[in-house]
């Protein structure tokens, strides 16, 4: 049987839900067996800054009794998990990466957490984050390492998740999602990330970093986890008709759109279009002009609506690491008819994507230009924003799985696109994707630990 051939930690959310209520997998066990991988990794990941072993084991013994009784329940029950530190934990502390709150702990749990405990779901810890999710990692908590290289970054801002995620600690993360936080990371650590439809999702209890790009979501090794967490989390998630191998059309960018993309990134988006295209689909071509003014109109935005946010902390610029505190100071001399101007541009950007899903189901693309870098490359730095700031200004969900890999043995992610409010059809498609892709991807092993 396939699932016994499986590590634990390399089980899927519907595996191990099956095993528990076979009770041929106790979540006692699972969750005890997380804290042991963790304690194996963290030290070379940096991956976590708070864990709570003693409430995750009382979670997984109050599901162990659930199942034991065989009463019906959610299908995330006795599932382990990770959240990114800015998400709201009631007693537990919420720092998000930055010395101006290592000592927060808030009075409430943001709304997703508080889904998530209600149905069972187990979780393990706080995930090691940007600063303020603002593109520079404070000294204070340090870089999260790469699990499959750890001389290389694992992505930001939600690098913790992803490479919680990447190395089997817990089946997903939540994350945020500005400019690309959630896919970018996904990316880099060879795992699938959805930035949802804007809205989608409840960000209450998040904190913000621009109120009009954030977007939260989930990650996980699979889009087929990321469905089954999305169905928790969305009462009447979307359905739609399970997508077929035929009479499907995806939009792609002409070449010169690749000019600054790494080469071994085009060859694995070169491959899966063909792989596409065997599997029956139709390739159409298309220009997305506004791809070129994506990280122009996501600066324009961001940079305001952060700094009116942390306005409160302006005196305490030695608690800020030096770039961050930067980029807020810029916000406030930034001009408002460059924030209007790109305000008005958003709503031409959506059009803009709207009319080319009219005529293709998704858009594909690579999800970053390059592989995992040494470090976070600052914003606005070496393009890392080109494919997927636009749909945080769009608000098109947008998901990241994994392809292939450089000549070095680092993922690389490809990114879709679906229509408004298409998350479950975008998802599907995906799955099928992956399920292809999982054929001819093979032979690479996570550097951080082989076994």
């Amino acid at each position: 049987m396939v699932i016994k051939m499986k590590k634990w930690h390399e089980l899927s959310i519907l595996e191990v839900a099956d095993l528990y209520r076979r009770q041929e997998l106790s979540p006692v066990e699972l969750v005890m067996n997380s804290f042991r991988r963790l304690e194996e990794l963290e030290p070379k990941l940096n991956a976590f800054i708070t864990t709570i072993e003693s409430q995750a084991m009382e979670a997984a013994k109050q599901a162990e009794t659930i199942f034991s009784k065989k009463e019906p329940t959610s299908l995330l029950c006795g599932i382990p998990y990770t959240v990114k530190d800015l998400f709201d934990t009631k007693g537990i502390r919420t720092t998000c990466g930055s010395r101006i709150l290592q000592d927060h702990i808030p009075d409430s749990t943001a709304q997703l957490v508080g889904q998530l405990e209600a149905c069972g779901a187990v979780l393990l810890g706080k995930t090691n984050m940007l600063e303020f999710a603002y593109g520079i990692v404070h000294p204070d908590y340090g870089q999260t390492n790469n699990p499959w290289d750890l001389t290389k970054t694992s992505g930001g801002s939600s690098g913790g998740s992803a490479a919680a995620v990447a190395s089997g600690i817990g089946s997903f993360s939540l994350g945020s999602d500005t400019g690309g936080s959630i896919r970018i990371p996904a990316s880099y650590c060879g795992i699938s990330g959805l930035k949802p439809t804007f809205g989608l999702l409840s960000l209450e209890g998040v904190f913000p970093l621009s109120p009009s790009l954030d977007h939260a979501g989930p990650l996980a090794r699979t889009s087929e986890d990321i469905l089954v967490v999305m169905e928790t989390l969305v009462p009447h998630f979307q359905t739609a008709e399970s997508p077929k191998g035929t009479n499907l059309v995806a939009g792609i960018l002409p070449a010169h759109a690749f000019n600054d993309v790494n080469e071994d990134v085009k060859l694995v988006y070169q491959q899966v279009l063909k792989e596409m295209e065997a599997m029956g689909w139709k390739l159409k071509e298309t220009e997305l002009a506004s791809l070129q003014h994506a990280e122009e109109i996501v600066m324009n935005i961001l940079l305001p609506e952060a700094a009116i946010i942390h306005e409160k902390w302006l005196g305490r610029k030695t608690d800020y690491a030096p770039l961050t505190f930067k980029q807020i100071v810029a916000g406030f001399v930034h001009r408002s008819v460059d924030y209007l101007k790109a305000k008005q541009a958003s709503a031409c950007v959506r059009q803009e994507i709207d009319h080319i899903l009219e005529q293709a189901g998704i858009l594909i693309m690579p999800t970053v230009p390059f592989p995992a870098p040494e470090e976070d490359p600052a914003l606005e730095a070496d393009n890392e924003m080109k494919f997927t700031g636009l749909f945080n200004i769009s608000g098109h969900p947008a998901v990241t799985i994994q392809a292939g890999f450089s000549k070095e043995n680092l993922p690389i992610g490809i990114q879709l696109i679906g229509r408004h409010g298409d998350d479950r059809s975008l998802l599907e498609k995906a799955m099928m994707l992956e399920k292809q892709f999982t054929k001819t991807v093979k032979g690479n092993q996570l550097n951080v630990h082989n076994s």
